[in-house]
Order: C-alpha cells, then sequence, then structure tokens
C-alpha cells in the first residue's frame, strides 16, 4: 500500500514539474523572440542591417 502512495505523489509531483517546465520554456522563447538577436552554435549576436541576410557582431 505505501508504494502506491509513493507513486501517486510521484506523478503529482512529475506533473507540477512538467508544467512549470513548458511554461518556463515557453516564457524564456517568447522574450528572446523578438529581440533581434541571432543565435547561432551558442554565439549571440545582434543583427545591424535587418533587411540583410548577413549579420555582423555588435562589441
Amino acid at each position: 500500500m505505501d508504494t502506491i502512495i509513493m507513486a501517486r505523489r510521484l506523478a503529482i509531483i512529475m506533473l507540477f514539474a512538467a508544467i512549470f517546465a513548458v511554461s518556463f520554456s515557453v516564457a524564456v522563447d517568447h522574450t528572446g523572440r523578438g529581440s533581434g538577436a541571432q543565435s547561432h552554435f551558442g554565439a549571440s549576436f545582434t543583427c545591424l542591417q535587418t533587411g540583410s541576410a548577413y549579420c555582423t557582431t555588435v562589441q
């Protein structure tokens, strides 16, 4: 009987953790989307010419 209670508690905790993870990733993705920053293999840089396909780094 104790294992059923522990499994139920673990399932509830994991459900809350999954909801938190999804909502946090949506919040991070939403704030980083419209700033004009580009990311390429971990390097973050900002486009000076937004109409151009090529970007230069800002230091």
